[in-house]
């Protein structure tokens, strides 16, 4: 009864929530964010997410790489992070002999955990407002660029692992500092089967109901003293005070849920004629043409093995834009997205004199700039699709270092990966259909007569093949000078530069004058007593919500939990995206899921909640009202895929692992309890 009054609450509070509910904090925002918080349900203080005398919990969240989010977990650094944001390092360290991707690995002990060369983890310590200070270097003449490495580098520095930087937010309106130390020695420990860290894999991607168990671990090593250093034989785990705790209680509909990470762009403030260019003719566009791409590729992967295995990861690639793209149209028409947008623009122009002509301005210009735009798609869509063009590049970069006499290891090695997932005849069949609803829908002159013409296939059949190991490469050589596709990447890519050349000073224009618009927003919400949050920009952010599904269309509803009975019933022997491993099957089959389930004994597996997350929070920890770890975050459902210009908790959701089946496939699957046995685990 309490779960269905909290969810009846929640849904009758949706009708109101203001356009302004979109919201990645900055952390030292968060006390400014206490009543609402509060609100949601929070019971944690805010100084115990974030305090400038320490201790907060962005403490243990790690930038990892430098492009996911990770979090300490044991007093001995332990971190949890996504599979796919580990995915590289356990593939490294992968062979035929010993596949770490398909079998798993766990650790035994401390000398069995592997470095990662490159790998590396941030803590973020402080954040700060330091508008003033970079504005009075401007004021004295200096570039805003300059202005904010100045006030960078004016930071106390203690050691080489300090990192101070400055960012703009709000278009240049507003500027804020990131102190962080850099840790590079950064070890795998453990990582489930792809079968279960993938499982679902391009089908589920973006979807609910999802079954994935999305998460590796790694740990953190410093010098003995405790500080960071690079990889050394010497160092140990490193010595952590304060670990996240980790809670089996799990959360319910309606509970408060917290998100800390680094999210990677939003675009919340643009003007509503650039959001109808996108919804209207760039996305449907793109959407278009890489379905020509996709269903090329299908037809031939649902045929040929080798094909599949050759044109999986490059079909998961596309497939992700392609499927967002279609949420984002669709959402954003479910919700009448762009009404709600037009509605609060209206409100702000007539705010200020200025306003409404910057927004006279942007509709003039985006009308201009539409052309040039939707021709540029086109370009970067065939392009990177097109692997001949992509033999040409490479081809050429080879040739040239032939002629200059330098090494010729890694141009061979590169022309050696392409031809190894490259099947010349699909690549034309796509390239064809690429080019003809190319022509069919642009009035661009190329260089080339007829870009068709390549896609003959006497020019794609007559590739010359690469030489055996240790063989000769004189015939392919003299083979790739005479071929009439050599030049054709030089060729597109000067039709590129030059087309984007044309149109960087409108579009640097175009930019100038989000900062004006973005100042009179700022008025308009301080004259409303509204504080609104800075699109993601890749630094630390605090975003909250609360946990639950949604009803994304009549008659259906996703629940706010996932179970292991749905990772049975998706189960496909054979199928690269939904096989198990028979131990792994035999395991769930068992339900012998311990202490690790919910109140009627199920082993949940993801879960929902309407956290406002974008690219970047990837493996960022999902906290409960007391800021215990209950999940880890890898994903949203398509159907709210706009929450990257307009976040409605009506629609957006995010999608993470609950934290009591990572356990589980810790304890139970792997039987690692030297694991365990580390975490701070309370009920």
């Amino acid at each position: 009864m309490k779960n269905k009054l909290l969810a009846a609450l929640w849904t009758a509070a949706l009708g109101s929530t203001s356009v302004w509910a979109q919201g990645m904090w900055f952390p030292h925002e968060v006390a400014g964010r206490k009543a609402d918080m509060k609100a949601v349900g929070m019971k944690m203080s805010t100084s115990a997410i974030y305090s400038s005398e320490g201790g907060g919990l962005n403490e243990s969240v790690v930038h990892f790489g430098g492009f996911c989010t990770g979090e300490v977990i044991s007093s001995k650094g332990l971190v949890l992070t996504n599979h796919h944001c580990g995915y590289d390092a356990i593939q490294s360290h992968s062979s035929i002999e010993d596949n770490l991707l398909e079998h798993g690995f766990w650790a035994k002990s401390y000398a069995e955990e592997k470095p990662n060369p490159g790998l590396f983890v941030d803590f973020v310590l402080r954040t700060e407002d330091v508008t003033l200070a970079v504005q009075s270097l401007i004021a004295k003449g200096q570039e805003p660029g300059e202005a904010m490495k100045d006030v960078a580098a004016a930071q106390p520095k203690p050691d080489a692992s300090w990192i101070h930087n400055v960012k703009p937010i709000f278009a240049g309106n507003r500027y804020v500092l990131t102190s962080a130390r850099r840790y590079p020695d950064v070890r795998l420990v453990g990582a489930p089967p792809s079968a279960v860290g993938k499982y679902g894999s391009d089908t589920d991607n973006w979807v609910w109901p999802r079954h994935t168990g999305d998460f590796s671990l790694f740990r953190v090593y410093t010098a003995p003293d405790g500080s960071p250093a690079e990889y050394s034989s010497s160092n140990v785990p490193m010595n952590v005070a304060k670990p996240l705790a980790i809670s089996l209680r799990g959360v319910e509909e309606g509970d408060f849920t917290l998100i800390y990470g680094f999210p990677g762009r939003t675009d919340s403030y643009m003007p509503v004629s650039e959001v109808q260019q996108q919804l209207k003719t760039m996305l449907p566009t793109r959407v278009a043409m890489r379905h020509e791409v996709l269903r090329t590729w299908d037809s031939a992967m649902r045929v040929d093995p080798m094909v599949k295995i050759q044109y999986a990861s490059k079909y998961a690639s596309v497939a992700n834009g392609w499927k967002k793209w279609i949420g984002q149209i669709e959402g954003m028409a479910e919700v009448s997205g762009v009404d709600t947008l037009a509605a609060r623009e209206a409100r702000v122009a007539a705010f200020s004199p200025q306003g409404l002509a910057v927004i006279q301005r942007f509709g003039e210009q985006n009308d201009a700039l539409m052309d040039a735009r939707w021709t540029a798609l086109y370009y970067q869509e065939l392009i990177p699709r097109w692997e001949l063009a992509t033999w040409s590049r490479l081809t050429s970069a080879y040739l040239k270092a032939v002629a200059m006499g330098d090494n010729l290891d890694k141009p061979r090695a590169a022309l050696r990966e392409l031809y190894k997932d490259w099947n010349p005849e699909l690549d034309r069949r796509a390239a064809q259909r690429l080019i003809a609803a190319w022509n069919a829908n642009s009035e661009v002159e190329h260089a080339e007569s007829d870009l068709l013409s390549f896609t003959d296939p006497k020019v794609s059949g007559s590739v010359p093949a690469l030489p055996a190991d240790g063989a000769s490469w004189e015939a392919f050589d003299a083979a790739a000078k005479s071929h009439p596709a050599l030049g054709l990447s030089a060729n597109l890519r000067e039709e590129y530069s030059a087309l984007m050349g044309e149109l960087s000073a409108a579009e640097t224009e175009y930019q100038s004058g989000m900062k004006d618009w973005m100042a009179v927003q700022l008025a308009y919400a301080a004259s409303t007593n509204k504080q609104i949050a800075a699109d993601a920009n890749s630094t630390l952010r605090v975003a909250y919500g609360r946990a639950g599904g949604f009803s994304p269309t009549d008659g259906m509803r996703y629940t706010t939990h996932t179970t292991a009975d749905g990772v049975l019933a998706k189960y496909r022997p054979g199928d690269y995206e939904f096989d198990l491993p028979e131990a792994y099957r035999t395991k769930l089959e068992a339900k012998d899921y311990g202490p690790y389930t919910l109140s009627n004994g199920e082993l949940p597996v993801c879960f929902l909640a309407a956290n406002h997350t974008s690219g970047g929070n990837s493996g960022s920890p999902a906290f409960n009202d007391r800021g215990e770890l209950i999940g880890l975050n890898f994903d949203r459902v398509w159907e709210g895929t706009m929450s990257d210009f307009y976040f409605t908790p009506q629609r957006c959701r995010n999608i993470m692992v609950d934290i009591r089946y990572v356990l589980w496939v810790v304890d139970r699957y792997a039987g690692a309890d030297r694991l365990i046995q580390e975490m701070n685990i309370v009920r």
